[in-house]
Order: C-alpha cells, then structure tokens, then sequence
C-alpha cells in the first residue's frame, strides 16, 4: 500500500468581478498556480466554480463580519505538509512579505488584489477514504472533477460525536457508491473555521445520484426531518440549545443541502 504524500492544503474561497472574471482566471492558470506549484513541498493544484445548492431555512450561517463571505470560487494547493503553506518567520518577525508572495510580480499582485470576499485556511489531513471503485493511482490524489465541500465549526463537548459520525456511518456509506471517488477529512491549522470537509465525485450528475443514495432509513429519515423541525421552530424562539444541536447537525451532514464545485 503506497503512503500518500500529499497531507497539507492551502484553500482559498473568493469572488471575481465579472468585467475581469476572464482575464483573472487566464492568469491564475497561466502564472500563478506555475509558480506556486514551483515552491517546494507543493504537489498539485486544482481550481473550482462553486454550483450554488439552495440552503435550507434551518442553516445558520456565521455573522461574524471579520470572516469574508467569498465562494463563487474555490482554489485548493496540495503539499507535502502544512509547512508548504508557510508565510515565513520574517513576515511576522519584520513586516516582510510573505513567502509565498515575495515571487510575484507587481502585476501578479494587481490580478490578486481582483478577488472579492476571499478567504482562506491552511489545514491538515485527518482522515482520507477512498471509493471502492477508485483506487488512488499514486500516493498523491489531487481532487476529482466536481467536489462537494464542507467548512465549519462544531460545539467542543460534540467532537466526538462528529469523529464518530464520519468514521463508523457517513465515510462507509458514501464509500459503496460507484460514482464516489475519494473524500477527505481536513482539520485547520490556520483560518476561520476548524473542520473542512471534501467529498469527491466523476462529476456533477454522479454527485446527484450517490446524494439519492439511501444513507438512513425511511423511519430515520422522518425523524431526522421530523427533529430538524422542531429545532428550527426553537431556535428562531432564541433557544440556545437549539440553536447549538442544529450547528451540530449542519456539521455532521445531517439533513442539510451542500454547496457543490466543479473544475
């Protein structure tokens, strides 16, 4: 069995003005990720539009105004670690630039400062599974033509309940589905929010078809919808605790729409 190598990841989610929307993603594909893919430790990129799904009523978004709401599109850096990712001592030590940054060119900089809304995490890899039918070729996996990304936090006290969730229901389920390729567990180093997760599909109908997939059943499904519900109606009243079961539910996927990309 081939170890994977590639156990870091540098994610960026922005917005783009649709007058420059063109002309950025030229650049983006012919100079920058070249040149970021020439640092070392970095093994792969790979660039997504978002397909917006319709959120429930039930989903609760963050509020906070010092988290950007980008997401019109997602670009993913793979390393060999986190250290890939690194902005360098000396940019917190004296004010330097960026290591990331101090190659680029005043023009590169110009097309940078064009994303709207954008931010970003550096994060690690917890968990990593593959579908029965998609064995990884090598010992990297740069994603799947259409992803379907997560990001968000979860109440200290029901971690484990969220490790217990993806371990031993929702990674084995998926896992079975011929259309699923491969998903990831991500945990941030760096960034607003601590969990990612990132499932992988053929493309956007294969996503369609493993999410009709029957996960729980019937009865389990009333209840679910049945419970979400009732939590709704009781979070809008102000109930905390509500409030708090339902975060917990949007982090472990249940009865929640998710936001889809395609390369």
């Amino acid at each position: 069995m081939q170890r994977a190598v590639d156990r870091g990841f540098w994610i960026s989610w922005h917005d783009l003005p649709k007058e420059t929307e063109g002309e950025h993603i030229a650049w983006l594909h012919g100079t920058y990720i070249p040149k970021i893919l020439s640092r070392p430790g970095v093994l792969w990129a790979a660039h997504f539009k978002t397909v917006l799904t319709a959120p429930g009523s039930h989903m609760f978004r963050t509020k906070d105004p010092t988290v950007p709401n980008g997401s019109d599109y997602v670009l993913i850096f793979g390393g060999e670690s986190t250290m890939a990712f690194t902005k360098g001592v000396d940019a917190f030590r004296n004010g330097a630039a960026s290591r990331l940054d101090r190659d680029l060119s005043a023009g590169d900089k110009q097309m940078l400062a064009l994303r709207n809304g954008e931010r970003q995490c550096v994060l690690t890899e917890e968990i990593r599974v593959q579908g029965a039918n998609h064995k990884a070729a090598g010992n990297t996996m740069p994603p799947g033509p259409c992803i379907q990304l997560g990001s968000f936090n979860c109440p200290r006290e029901s971690e484990d309940q969220l490790l217990a969730w993806y371990s031993d229901f929702r990674l084995p389920a998926v896992q079975e589905a011929p259309e699923f390729i491969a998903a990831r567990k991500l945990l941030a180093t760096s960034g607003w929010v601590k969990h990612v997760i990132m499932y992988e599909f053929s493309s956007r109908d294969a996503r369609e078809r493993v999410d009709r997939v029957q996960l729980i059943t019937p009865s389990g499904e009333r209840h679910v919808k049945s419970a979400t519900a009732k939590l709704t109606a009781a979070a809008k009243q102000g109930h905390a605790r509500a409030r708090q079961m339902l975060a917990v539910m949007h982090a472990l996927g249940i009865g929640f729409e998710a936001t889809q990309h395609e390369r």
